[in-house]
């Protein structure tokens, strides 16, 4: 039996839910590196410079230092880039959670609770767009305490909220480099519908992209 229980926001979790949500994305770094680092027009770049740099000082160990300094400088602007997307979030619909979500009927934030600590938050708006669509949002799961039915749990709250709203689907972005959510998803039968590159100039230039998931609970 599951030792956690799912309700509705409340004020006083406001900094542990803005604290949940900007763990599980930075926590994507090492894994958004390593993307890139596998990326063969990277490979390319990183053989040029140390090829240049070698040429140039006639050292390798000079070498070698400036190409360590060149990667740990990209490590500090990915860093950056994603530090600037959560306080971006936390500038848009995290900055009032109750405003965004808790005064629209059509809306709705939810926090998974275990022992008195708040563990997974999840949150669902209205698409602007479409009164048939429910947006699910902000997904985010403490660390050690995934694989227990926490994520799955949160999502099926959004899905029946938006079948009580009379909603036909409920869609969902997630980045290409999260392959857990993916897998979570698709086990739920969310349906891969659109792929985009994420409007950044990191993500144009790595072709880093975001898939979007929808859930057709008419079918269901």
């Amino acid at each position: 039996m599951a030792n956690f229980a799912i309700r509705r926001y409340k004020n006083r979790d406001y900094d542990i839910v803005r604290l949940l949500f900007a763990q599980g994305m930075i926590e994507h770094l090492p894994v958004t590196c390593i993307y890139i680092l596998k990326l063969l027009r990277v490979h390319f770049v990183l053989m040029v410079s140390f090829i240049s740099l070698l040429m140039a000082s006639r050292s390798y160990l000079l070498s070698f230092m400036c190409m360590t300094a060149i990667l740990a400088a990209g490590w500090q602007l990915l860093k950056a880039e994603f530090n600037h997307y959560v306080e971006q979030c936390y500038s848009e619909d995290l900055m009032d959670i109750e405003k965004s979500y808790m005064v629209n009927s059509r809306s709705c934030f939810w926090v998974a609770e275990s022992n008195g600590r708040v563990i997974g938050i999840v949150g669902a708006q209205g698409a602007e767009e479409s009164d048939d669509v429910m947006v699910l949002r902000r997904l985010s799961v403490a660390k050690d305490q995934r694989f227990k039915g926490v994520a799955k749990s949160l999502c099926t709250t959004v899905i029946d909220f938006a079948r009580q709203q009379g909603c036909k689907n409920v869609t969902l972005e997630t980045s290409m480099i999260q392959h857990g959510a993916h897998k979570l998803y698709e086990s739920m039968d969310f349906q891969k519908s659109n792929v985009r590159v994420f409007p950044t100039w990191f993500a144009r230039l790595t072709n880093f992209s975001v898939f979007t998931y929808t859930y057709n609970i008419e079918t269901h």
